[in-house]
């Protein structure tokens, strides 16, 4: 294939974002259905077309978009600039790759084309004789050509009998003559050129030798020509009567069925066409008005033949392109199509530019032809087509996602191609917008060079494909026989018990509506549902993509992380803290599969939900709220020899239902390492021995709090010292039901702190009435006012919104002398997430809140989380990132000595030798050998200013490997952190 004139790589800068935009591009070239999970796959899909255009200069609105009709609100389109061509070009040059092994060769990592209308303005004409095609026609073969060359290694030959079929009728010199005449030339063309032909064997002719020429010469006729003739005579028929290609009669307006007969209306079209260009090349300069008149008229005609002759070429060739990409379900090809068949359209100039004309046709056919595997790129520069349609505009982020500007060109041509895949309607063709601001000196070679796209290489178990589909035949039809010998016996479905599907069995739907249980992320569990079911859904949907990595025919180990991660059918509550832990167990989880260590365990992650409250968790013991037969505990115990379970993640919660959860997975020897864990009674009591946590328990926090709230000068900015105390009042929210987090965090702060101020308690949970929130908040407010303290909020991170709302509207906190101050263990995700909404939503409040980390905001796990998951990133997510690296760390150390450890080996090694200063991103751990917590675990204390900003007022404990633990905090070093138990 010749290569296009290539840009320079070290002049070209790319646009802010680009790079985003071209990740998102890559996944739907690696896989155009890419997030689509199997069962909800349509058989009809279309990609859209994606054109590049400049985005609109501040305070003008393009000409093209009003002409379009398109609102000057609407971000979606832009300007045309020659300059965009070049990323077209930079997309091109990372289609391919030079590959390692002992050829060197250019490789394709996916079929492509490139249209080059230098290229194409180049070609020879027509010598006196010779069939005249036209451009339109020779674009379409050059297109056709390079995706027959450009087809990955191992995935076979391209075959495209629908448009060689059309090709052949446009290129056939044929002689004017009878109907009949020219149907059976152009029948004899393509049989000619494309049908298999009837003929014998090589080791047969070679019998010819020993008969003689002529009586082998009388046999081969006699065999030959009655076979052959009524072999031609049957291809014929297919071609002109078959279903294949009946379409072109009805895109012609011709009647009937027959295909031969539309052939000869698509050659008039194009001989009309090239007949009109000829005339127009020769006519005089100076013709008279009415000549002039009857040529435009001409040309009209020529152009509509012309565009006519394309949309069927490019039909074909979509139908072709369709069916290559499904191959049969027992084809050894099947896995490694997935690609779409990607076309580069770098100059869609004006209206008479090629490309142009191309594309027009594209927007015209490719809602009609059903599926479409077809990815077309390609940038504006001249002007926008008018059918080209903006981006959507984004509307209120959804829950996880990052507030601002930037990245929202990314996720919407993301969520335009996520929509193709699943066979949502969408736009033929969508604008892509690109900044008009350098992407920081970002040179063009870093997305040549830095490529994520990979294809899919050949693999041995592709073959299990077609044995398999064969063997699955044979043994349905050797038990339907069977059935039909023997048909006294009872069959299937017609009496005794049915056996459960595997949704009832793994993942039941519970009284609130919820499915609780356990998935891999592709066995059809869905455990999304309530109000975050789309988050969830995601998370899934990545799940069962990094598990289908995981080569189960070696050894392996499987990690589950367990938690509530759904609300009732008619909760309200606030996004569940597992999501942000369960990102950073999958960021996690593909990192160390990515590695290429010499000993390592491959690691599989099941995820379970417990169901909102923990409340499906476990049964019986000290959970006294489930009173139906659910148990996911259990249902975990049941999977440990079949999916090779080492342990246990996450919780996340502090309850009796919890707890009684990790006592069932003791039972059976499972490791259960808690993350965002810090209720006292789950390391102490009742704690099982194989129970362990990343966090530190409310006897420290609690202490570190009460410091906080009688030093902090921030804090202290906002409240009042009452006579006779040395501290301000605290006024504790708490749910005295909640004896495992709240009511025990209360009654440990309360020690801590009531010396040096007053505190007054205020019940407030998760199981009330909500009608009762107004009082409650009123009533805080009242304290508040009388003592110019402060709220401690012990309560649940679900139910924060509900009481912040109430007190956002009270009169006497809204008019209270400065903002009120708020100190919090437990505060809502998406504040932390997003700390923008408490000035916008709570401008009366002032969030103070404790976290056991500070990740790096430039170090690689900020990064890449934020570029996996397109959020930021908390001591939550780190949190349940180290729980899979610390797991991955301690199932090497055994494997190494015990290949085949079991999960109570996990147990034993990490309560004789345990984790010794292990850096983690949620801080220095040294944990297990006598430690259910990490020793001096690292505490933080956190403020959301006036300005949505996070700045730190406390750090106490271990935050250096093999150092001493921080000891002191405040200004200058001025008071001293609690000690550790």
């Amino acid at each position: 294939m010749p290569q296009p004139h290539r840009t320079d790589e070290q002049d070209l800068v790319l646009p802010c974002g680009f790079d985003d935009i071209v990740r998102v591009i890559d996944r739907y070239v690696v896989d155009r259905r890419a997030g689509v999970r199997p069962r909800r796959r349509s058989s009809r899909h279309r990609l859209p077309a994606l054109l590049f255009v400049r985005e609109p200069a501040a305070g003008t609105t393009s000409a093209a978009t009003d002409a379009a009709g398109v609102a000057a609100a609407d971000t979606g389109r832009g300007e045309a600039d020659p300059a965009l061509s070049a990323l077209v070009h930079v997309y091109h040059h990372r289609l391919v790759r030079l590959t390692t092994g002992e050829t060197g060769h250019l490789a394709s990592l996916a079929p492509h084309a490139l249209v080059d209308e230098e290229l194409l303005a180049c070609d020879r004409p027509a010598e006196d004789g010779e069939v005249y095609e036209g451009p339109h026609v020779r674009l379409l073969d050059r297109v056709a050509r390079q995706l027959r060359t450009t087809m990955p290694d191992g995935s076979g030959t391209l075959r495209l009998t629908e448009f060689d079929a059309c090709l052949s009728v446009l290129r056939a010199d044929i002689a004017p003559g009878d109907v009949k005449d020219e149907r059976r030339a152009l029948r004899d063309r393509i049989y000619d050129k494309y049908a298999w032909k009837f003929g014998f064997a090589a080791e047969v002719t070679r019998l010819g030798d020993d008969l003689g020429a002529k009586q082998w010469s009388a046999i081969t006729r006699v065999v030959t020509t009655p076979l052959a003739w009524l072999w031609r005579w049957s291809y014929g028929v297919r071609i002109d009567r078959g279903a294949r290609f009946r379409w072109v009669g009805g895109m012609l307006d011709e009647p009937g069925r027959s295909f031969l007969n539309a052939a000869m209306s698509l050659r008039d079209a194009q001989l009309r066409s090239r007949a009109q260009e000829r005339a127009g090349q020769e006519a005089p300069a100076d013709a008279g008005a009415p000549a002039a008149a009857a040529q435009a008229a001409m040309s009209v005609v020529s152009a509509r033949d012309e565009a006519v002759v394309r949309q069927v070429l490019l039909t074909a060739l979509i139908h072709d392109l369709a069916r290559a990409a499904r191959p049969p379900v027992w084809s050894v090809r099947r896995p490694r199509r997935r690609w779409p068949f990607v076309l580069l359209l770098p100059t869609v100039g004006g209206d008479d530019s090629p490309s142009r004309k191309l594309l027009n046709s594209f927007s015209a056919v490719s809602e009609d032809v059903g599926t479409c595997p077809v990815l077309v790129l390609g940038a504006a520069t001249a002007d926008i087509p008018p059918y080209a349609v903006g981006l959507p505009r984004q509307g209120i982020p959804f829950q996880g996602t990052r507030h601002g500007d930037n990245g929202t060109t990314d996720r919407a041509v993301a969520s335009l191609l996520a929509a193709g895949a699943s066979g949502q309607p969408v736009e033929a063709v969508r604008v892509v917008p690109l900044s008009r601001v350098p992407d920081s000196g970002t040179a063009a070679e870093r997305p040549v060079v830095q490529r994520t796209v990979r294809s899919r290489d050949r693999r041995a178990g592709d073959w299990l494909r077609p044995v398999v589909a064969a063997a699955a035949v044979m043994a349905v039809v050797a038990a339907g026989l069977s059935q039909v010998l023997r048909p006294g016996e009872t069959r299937p479905g017609t009496g005794g018990d049915a056996k459960p599907p595997a949704t009832d069995t793994w993942c039941p739907r519970v009284s609130t509506g919820e499915r609780v249980g356990i998935t891999d992320g592709s066995d059809h569990c869905e455990l999304a549902h309530g109000l975050y079911a789309p988050e969830l859904r995601e998370l899934e949907a990545r799940l069962g993509r990094q598990n289908a990595g995981v080569d189960r025919t070696k050894p392996y180990r499987t990690l589950v992380f367990f938690a509530p991660l759904s609300v009732g059918s008619t909760s309200r509550r606030t996004v569940p803290t597992g999501f942000q832990m369960l990102r950073g167990a999958l960021l996690a989880q593909k990192q160390v599969n990515d590695l290429n260590l010499k000993s390592q365990m491959p690691i599989r992650l099941l995820v379970a939900n417990a169901g909102e409250y923990f409340a499906f968790g476990s049964r019986g013991g000290i959970n006294t709220t489930n009173h139906s037969d659910v148990d996911v505990a259990r249902m975990i115990v049941d999977r440990i020899d079949r999916d090779h379970i080492a342990g246990v993640i996450g919780l996340t919660q502090s309850r009796p239902e919890s707890l009684q959860a990790a006592i069932e997975l003791d039972a059976r020897g499972v490791t259960v390492l808690g993350t965002g864990v810090s209720g006292q009674p789950m390391v102490e009591g009742d704690s099982p021995v194989s129970y362990f946590q990343l966090s530190a328990p409310d006897a420290r926090v609690a202490r570190i709090m009460a410091s906080f709230a009688r030093h902090s000068p921030r804090l202290a900015a906002l409240t009042k010292v009452g006579p006779g105390h040395t501290a301000p009042a605290a006024v504790v929210v708490f749910d005295p039901h909640d004896r495992y987090f709240s009511a025990d965090l209360k009654k440990r702060f309360t020690d801590a702190y009531s010396s040096a101020g007053p505190v007054y308690p205020v019940p407030y949970g998760e199981s009330g009435n909500d009608s009762q929130t107004p009082s409650v908040a009123a009533g805080i407010c009242a304290l508040i006012r009388r003592t110019d303290g402060f709220i401690l909020y012990a309560g649940r991170s679900s139910v924060m919104h509900d009481l912040f709302y109430y007190l956002q509207s009270d009169k006497q906190c809204r008019t209270h002398q400065g903002r009120v101050a708020v100190l919090a263990e437990s505060p809502a995700p998406n504040l932390v997430l997003h700390p923008e909404l408490m000035p916008q939503e709570y401008g009366s409040l002032s969030l103070f809140y404790s976290q056991f980390s500070l990740p790096d905001a430039q170090g690689p796990f900020v990064r890449n989380f934020r570029k996996s998951f397109e959020v930021s990133s908390d001591s939550d997510a780190a949190a349940g990132y180290d729980a899979v690296k610390v797991f991955f760390k301690v199932m090497n150390e055994i494997s190494v000595t015990d290949p085949q450890f079991t999960p109570s080996a996990v147990v034993t090694f990490l309560q004789s030798t345990g984790v010794t200063d292990y850096v983690g991103e949620s801080g220095i751990m040294t944990i297990g050998k006598g430690h259910k917590y990490p020793v001096d675990k690292e505490v933080d204390i956190r403020e959301i200013t006036e300005d949505g900003t996070k700045i730190t007022g406390l750090t106490c404990g271990a935050v250096s490997a093999k150092a001493a633990a921080v000891t002191r905090w405040g200004p200058s070093g001025s008071f001293f952190c609690p000690e550790d138990d």
